[in-house]
């Protein structure tokens, strides 16, 4: 039976069920239920059941070490689809595909063909073309496809993994841009609508550009206890993890203000409203937003990234390092180091809010919100069609 799926746009998820176990799934145009977009995820599903039982009649053979070596790559992809989030999926499809076409180039047809050597030319190769960094990036993709592949693929070659044997390519990432407090509030003043409740989102929240684009009213958002859930798949293998924040007192406003002015009653928290079409999904990306933004208030550009970094950094000076991990949701106080730079004390959250609400960024936030609320109920982006959502709103 199709299910709805919020955080993919009202799409509808067929699942082809066999046994209790899904063999395929593949997501529909968002539609109505029992409307036509359900009915052909029904259908979808009911083929996809036969054609797997009708698989399973005919008589098997025995593949070819291509075939194995092209099933290891499609099962890790699913099994990456189904337990990580889609930027991930997308990352990690683009790096198996690359992986594939490289060794059939190079005659390469069987697993136990892949060793140290193999795996060194292909990503120095990588590292020529795209850099170190993303260099490594291939190597850390390809290091847990083949962890993966040696405990869940049968006949997978149990052989020393050749990625293990590269070393990493070393990086000089130099310092990250974190923007002063003054541009952050300049920033903050040419936003609106829409625009200013979700970079004050980021700022007390100090979440990742993917937490606070997957918000879901109903499942994260609680506005009478004041409490925000965010969710990252940054646990071993991928796993979900949960955390729940107080809301700063600014940001149960501007939130609770959002909630009455959206356009569209949908569930995600923040929603396009650029063009009819799109009005009301949940954004996957927002190119050149903070680039626009940081022009129009004449600062150098800096990106939501940088204000999780500057959130840390907030709280840190505040609270001490154990503050700002508690803030980042790092599970190791070392990663929050690399933000910070530093050591420091231990702290609750209620210290966290005052920090944040202390900075200037957060004392701007309520004369900031005072300009449109509660007198001017309007939810309009900085840069959408002004019409369509006017006419909405009305």
């Amino acid at each position: 039976m199709p299910t709805l799926r919020k955080d993919r746009g009202d799409a509808w998820m067929a699942r082809a069920m066999v046994n209790g176990q899904q063999v395929a799934s593949r997501l529909f145009p968002p539609g109505k239920k029992y409307g036509p977009e359900w009915r052909a995820a029904k259908q979808w599903e009911e083929e996809e059941v036969q054609r797997y039982l009708a698989n399973l009649e005919q008589e098997p053979e025995t593949p070819t070490d291509l075939e194995r070596f092209l099933a290891w790559g499609n099962k890790y992809l699913h099994h990456a689809e189904r337990t990580l989030g889609r930027s991930t999926f997308v990352e990690k499809t683009t790096v198996m595909k690359s992986f594939i076409k490289f060794c059939v180039g190079r005659g390469v047809t069987s697993l136990a063909q892949v060793g140290a050597p193999l795996a060194l030319e292909f990503l120095s190769g990588i590292e020529q073309e795209k850099g170190p960094g993303r260099a490594n990036c291939y190597r850390k993709n390809m290091l847990a496809a083949w962890k993966w592949g040696r405990l869940f693929v049968e006949g997978f070659p149990q052989q020393p993994e050749p990625f293990a044997q590269v070393p990493p390519f070393p990086v000089d990432r130099g310092e990250r841009y974190v923007p002063p407090e003054e541009d952050v509030v300049r920033v903050l003043r040419v936003a609106e609508g829409q625009d200013l409740v979700m970079l004050l989102t980021f700022f007390f929240t100090g979440a990742r550009r993917g937490e606070v684009f997957r918000l879901s009213w109903e499942r994260d958002i609680n506005l009478a206890e004041g409490k925000i859930r965010l969710i990252d798949h940054k646990g071993r293998d991928g796993r979900e993890r949960v955390r729940w924040y107080d809301m700063h007192p600014e940001l149960l406003k501007a939130l609770l203000w959002w909630h009455a002015a959206r356009p569209c009653k949908v569930d995600n928290v923040f929603m396009q409203t650029h063009s009819d079409a799109s009005l009301g999904l949940p954004f996957t990306q927002r190119i050149r937003f903070m680039e626009r933004l940081c022009k129009k208030a004449c600062v150098k550009p800096f990106g939501f990234h940088a204000i999780r970094h500057k959130s840390a950094a907030v709280v840190f000076q505040a609270v001490g390092l154990n503050g700002a991990q508690i803030l980042m949701g790092h599970s190791r106080a070392t990663t929050t180091d690399i933000y910070v730079r530093s050591c420091g004390l231990y702290s609750d959250q209620g210290e966290i809010m005052t920090a944040l609400g202390q900075s200037s960024i957060g004392q701007a936030a309520g004369d900031l919100l005072k300009k449109f609320m509660p007198h001017e109920v309007r939810a309009h982006e900085a840069y959408c069609n002004q019409t369509c959502v006017t006419n909405l709103v009305q």
